[in-house]
């Protein structure tokens, strides 16, 4: 990314399930890699936590959570609080919420600030149940700014490619102003990018081409009996026939999605993704490691993945591997310069496998 204005620059979280303590730097694209049960769904659930936030959905997440409890680091008898920072160029957002008795999670400090400055930008918030940024995004003051960050991070997952899978349904017509977060109107915001930016839209057939060859186009038309309805249609090469979701193989139709989403012409300001590895083939991973590059000069990735052959295509610097230390989630960045031997004989995959830069599972 050439300009850092706006862009997630640090995160600070203490007591957030099994994250004890962490101060990470952020770039333009950050892969996370380590075992299973090491955390990196709860760093990539942190942000969803965020989301909720905003959207003054606190007390709902902390419900559906199972209480205050689940939330803080070992629990409450551990852990007696959980605060935040974020530090946007040049705005900041921090908080500290407290449990109740109720087992509920409320506000004691919640600021927004400007570089250079110790102002805070909200009202004092202490004892709220619920966020005092502003829901309106549209001025140009401090807390719009970080409202307009935070609201337009995308957080997705696409690994339900089952047959009752949302993607695989009808959905509106007119649902296409974003990807939804299981890609269940996946047909209909490829209609709007067909019709609105075709030279984006044509990037994205090319590109499933490369993976899928017998992929022609897509058949983005309205149902014929309900014009209001979409469904995604496809036509193969070599016939008239049309195909539809159910006709694609789980690897492919995630593919389709990861590349609709990369690929889109306007994209979230972070795109967060778990995972994004699952079903594709080694030439679809290189493909979407070069997308990931392409698309961290526009906006922010971060997607944790276990796949080697994923990681390979990365630069060590782009890496953050997640450890379990003393029950708590450890975030490393790595400095190329401490493993400049070991990759002059070995490629970044092959060290990680060989545990020289952590991320595999270990015992005592």
């Amino acid at each position: 990314m050439a300009n850092n204005f706006g862009r997630l620059n640090q995160l600070k979280i203490n007591g957030y399930k099994s994250i004890k303590s962490l101060d990470l730097e952020l770039t333009s694209l950050n892969i996370i890699i380590g075992a299973n049960g090491v955390g990196k769904s709860n760093f990539i659930g942190f942000f969803k936590f965020m989301k909720k936030i905003l959207d003054k959905d606190l007390q709902l997440y902390v419900a559906q959570q199972g209480g205050a409890n689940k939330i803080l680091h070992f629990g409450i008898q551990e852990t007696s609080k959980i605060n935040f920072e974020l530090l946007f160029h040049p705005n900041g957002y921090n908080a500290t919420l407290i449990p109740t008795n109720q087992d509920k999670l409320i506000f004691e400090k919640e600021e927004t600030s400007i570089e250079g400055s110790d102002k805070n930008f909200l009202s004092n918030n202490t004892g709220g149940i619920e966020s005092e940024l502003p829901k309106d995004n549209s001025g140009y003051d401090v807390n719009s700014y970080v409202v307009h960050y935070i609201k337009h991070w995308k957080l997705y997952h696409f690994h339900d490619t089952s047959t009752t899978a949302k993607v695989k349904q009808t959905c509106n017509i007119n649902d296409c102003t974003v990807l939804s977060p299981d890609g269940a109107n996946l047909s209909a915001f490829l209609r709007c990018i067909m019709e609105y930016n075709p030279k984006s839209y044509k990037q994205i057939v090319q590109t499933i081409q490369r993976v899928a060859p017998f992929f022609h186009d897509f058949i983005l038309e309205a149902e014929v009996n309900n014009k209001e309805s979409i469904k995604l249609k496809w036509k193969h090469k070599g016939t008239d026939e049309y195909f539809d979701a159910n006709d694609l193989s789980d690897g492919t139709l995630r593919f389709i999605l990861l590349t609709t989403l990369l690929l889109q012409p306007n994209l979230p300001t972070i795109i967060l993704l778990d995972e994004p590895e699952l079903g594709l083939h080694p030439f679809a991973l290189k493909l979407l490691a070069s997308m990931f590059r392409k698309v961290s000069r526009k906006t922010q990735i971060i997607a944790s993945t276990q796949s080697v052959t994923l990681a390979d295509e990365f630069d060590i610097e782009d890496l953050i591997v997640v450890d379990r230390v003393d029950n708590h989630s450890e975030f490393k960045r790595l400095d190329a310069k401490d493993y400049e031997k070991w990759l002059e004989e070995y490629s970044l995959g092959d060290i990680w496998q060989k545990n020289i830069i952590g991320g595999v599972p270990t015992y005592d």
